[in-house]
């Protein structure tokens, strides 16, 4: 008869343990988009590329400035959408992605 109040017991104390969200929970917003184009004398791939970048680089400070500074890697973000295009003299991109933080 002594195990069924320990089992008891332990049972609450893990049911308790598993309800507790971890303190370093993934949280992800809203998506946010960013655009941005380069018409540099370079090659296609090398003004694409850049276009890319800065698109990137638009939505880091857009994402910083919409929900804050934790916010703002592309690395961290989730569903990452790059759409790029362009004439033979200048290139433009689109990004899109949800913003996360670790924190």
């Amino acid at each position: 008869m002594l195990f069924t109040p320990r089992l008891a017991a332990l049972a609450i104390a893990a049911a308790g343990l598993v309800a507790i969200a971890p303190a370093h929970a993934k949280t992800c917003k809203d998506p946010v988009t960013a655009q941005a184009r380069s018409s540099a004398q370079l090659s296609d791939a090398n003004r694409e590329k850049r276009a890319r970048e800065k698109a990137i680089a638009n939505w880091s400070s857009r994402a910083r400035d919409t929900y804050g500074w934790q916010y703002r890697f592309w690395t961290k973000s989730e569903e990452q959408k790059v759409e790029c295009g362009g004439t033979a003299k200048s290139k433009h991109c689109n990004v899109s992605a949800k913003p996360c933080t670790l924190f």
